[in-house]
């Protein structure tokens, strides 16, 4: 068995990414709570509960959890500190996936917002936003519940995980497997119907954004400024997303090929999962830099850095060429005295 396939390999891995990850997340939250312009103001908040939920979602793989899956099985071992807090295997399950469903209600949250500003204020959504995504919340606290109280008898589902998985590793039988589900429609259907609802909403406000734009267009009661500002802000957020789903995407559709052809490669489970931690490192990154605030800060940083690297070597070549002075006006001093006293000889 490699390197790749072992708990050692993903636990330090993870750590790795959360050790990287810190400082970006306190910058990321310093540039949405200090360097948002005023323009920006009204979508601070959303973004602020985004990149929390995204950032605890983060920490929560690479830190308190690190779940060692063994998927095609829906077992796996978690390997963080929250196992040495002595918390359970199923609450630490249950709130990874409570977190990703959290997320999930944060990304709608932002497109809600920006159709509400734009132009829902004057419309009938205004009664309903509020119980409409506190339920998406509500929601993500409950669709994993149900998996979560009815976890197997842990005797049998190991039993059924060895005669699945029969070339399972010693190492990894001596483990502290936990048996999610014997179905695996449990732990995936929740995840799936989350991601469907949210998906549908997002589309729904993105429609209604559209409409509302073409709207105002055509009655000229928005400026064009203010909608080339919301489609600037719109796309930067459209790439955030993304970005968020690459990474979450990647590691669902390995587990819609493993789970039906019943392939287990431990490797890969590992690296999926690294994949999925680096979602909230990669939102992170990629919303200071399409964000031309938060970019202008960098950029401030860098050109800070360059310009006292150039002064302290400007001030070496100073004070070089003041030492190369004093040593040529001492060689003329003692020139002259070794005449004079040569001329006082004589």
């Amino acid at each position: 068995m490699s390197y790749l396939h072992t708990p050692d390999f993903f636990s330090n891995a993870l750590l790795i990414i959360s050790i990287i990850a810190l400082p970006l997340h306190v910058f990321g939250a310093y540039c949405i709570l200090v360097k948002t312009p005023k323009m920006m103001n009204s979508v601070k908040w959303i973004m602020l509960n985004l990149h929390f939920w995204s950032v605890a979602l983060d920490w929560g793989i690479t830190f308190f959890t690190k779940p060692f899956v063994l998927f095609p099985a829906m077992a796996g071992v978690p390997l963080g500190v929250l196992s040495g807090m002595g918390v359970s295997t199923g609450m630490q399950i249950y709130m990874v996936v409570t977190l990703f469903c959290i997320v999930c209600a944060a990304i709608v949250s932002c497109f809600e917002n920006r159709y509400y500003l734009s132009f829902g204020r004057n419309s009938i959504w205004h009664h309903f936003r509020f119980p409409c995504m506190l339920f998406n919340y509500f929601l993500a606290f409950l669709i994993f519940l149900p998996a979560y109280i009815n976890a197997p008898d842990q005797v049998t589902g190991l039993q059924k995980l060895f005669e699945l998985l029969p070339n399972l590793s010693d190492d990894i039988r001596r483990l502290p497997i936990y048996v999610i589900a014997s179905e695996y429609s449990m732990v995936v259907g929740p995840v799936v119907l989350m991601g469907v609802v949210i998906m549908i909403e997002a589309l729904i406000f993105v429609g209604l954004m559209y409409k509302g734009a073409t709207k105002a267009i055509r009655l000229m009661s928005i400026s064009l400024n203010t909608l080339i500002m919301q489609r600037k802000f719109l796309r930067a957020l459209y790439i955030q997303i993304f970005m968020i789903f690459l990474n979450m995407g990647i590691p669902l559709f390995y587990l819609g090929v493993a789970v039906p052809f019943n392939y287990y490669n431990q490797a890969a489970n590992n690296i999926c999962f690294i994949i999925y931690s680096l979602h909230g490192l990669s939102s992170t990154i990629v919303m200071v830099w399409i964000h031309k605030p938060y970019r202008m800060v960098v950029q401030d940083l860098f050109d800070r850095g360059r310009s006292r690297r150039m002064s302290n070597a400007g001030q070496k070549k100073s004070i070089g060429e003041m030492k190369t002075t004093l040593n040529v006006s001492n060689v003329n001093i003692r020139l002259q005295y070794n005449v004079n006293i040569v001329n006082v000889v004589i």
